[in-house]
């Protein structure tokens, strides 16, 4: 009968597990090619989810899982054996039977010299961004086309501010006719906040009408918002209604996110390293970033973790 590799139908938590997890189901008398040119031949049937012995086990020896011991062989376990309440026991409670973080080992760090770097914008509060945008965030959608008009007012933004990405308007089609903080409300909320205060955005405005249910004066308080890098100050908020109408509110949110850009054109020498990155380990989210460029940042701003 043709081997199957062990990692194809089952999960090895630990390369020094006394067991396997099944993925699928394991049919008696499957040969399985373990690490290190070991067979398994499966004595029973092993259903998803199930243990099966990778090592021989003799009554009353430790079984591991995920490298921590999880019971003890309460008879003698084969190769191959279902591994279950049949035939383990947690055993008796004892500091030297279940000892906790015996294996931990301190995290070998790169030194700084060593460490790699990504190509980002380091903020205020820490955080670092890999886009340097300005938003126009509306509040509502009857305050959409106001925030899109702005934005098209900065489409050269990069011929005076090279290290801005773009100006961009944040809209959506919500904002009145729900409920006041009902779920929906809070929802959109949380997600215009989270906009506002993503590491990709340099500076935001505020856009609204001024008689909707999503009040931006009261988003700000509720959220937390504030004008980045300055916890202490409140937002900008522009709204229709008392601006006199669409032209008046265009031309005074264009003439705030205007006086915005020299400040979020200067992104500031390159930061010192903040996250280290360990020896040997790596992250699937490396090259994860925010919804808007394709185009690679400029400013060099912390190590990578890549």
């Amino acid at each position: 009968m043709a081997s199957l590799a062990l990692t194809d139908v089952a999960i090895v938590l630990h390369p020094q597990d006394d067991v396997a997890i099944a993925k699928k189901e394991i049919k008696a008398g499957t040969v399985l090619a373990d690490a290190g040119g070991a067979t398994i031949t499966a004595r029973q049937d092993i259903r998803p989810g199930h243990k099966v012995a990778r090592h021989a086990r003799a009554a009353g020896e430790t079984v591991r899982r995920y490298g921590q011991v999880i019971g003890f062989a309460t008879e003698a376990i084969a190769v191959g054996d279902h591994v279950h309440t049949q035939n383990l026991g947690i055993g008796e409670l004892a500091a030297d039977r279940y000892e906790v973080g015996v294996d931990v080992r301190p995290v070998d760090f790169y030194p700084m010299e060593q460490m790699r770097y990504f190509d980002g914008y380091q903020r205020e509060d820490g955080r670092v961004g890999t886009r340097n945008y300005v938003a126009i965030i509306s509040g509502v959608n009857c305050s959409a086309s106001v925030s899109q008009f702005v934005k098209d007012k900065f489409r050269d933004v990069q011929k005076d501010y090279p290290n801005i990405d773009g100006v961009l308007a944040i809209t959506h089609k919500s904002g009145c006719g729900t409920k006041l903080f009902g779920e929906d409300h809070m929802a959109l909320q949380r997600v215009l906040a989270g906009y506002a205060k993503h590491p990709n955005v340099a500076a935001y405005i505020l856009v609204g009408l001024g008689c909707e249910v999503n009040q931006a004066a009261v988003m700000v308080d509720k959220q937390r918002m504030a004008a980045p890098g300055h916890p202490e100050r409140k937002p900008f908020v522009v709204n229709i209604q008392e601006a006199g109408g669409i032209r008046k509110t265009v031309e005074i949110a264009a003439r705030e996110v205007a006086r915005l850009l020299p400040q979020a054109n200067e992104t500031g020498p390159p930061a010192s390293p903040r996250i280290p990155r360990s020896a040997g380990r790596s992250t699937s989210w490396c090259a994860t970033a925010a919804p808007g460029s394709s185009r690679r940042p400029r400013k060099s701003t912390g190590p990578s973790t890549c």
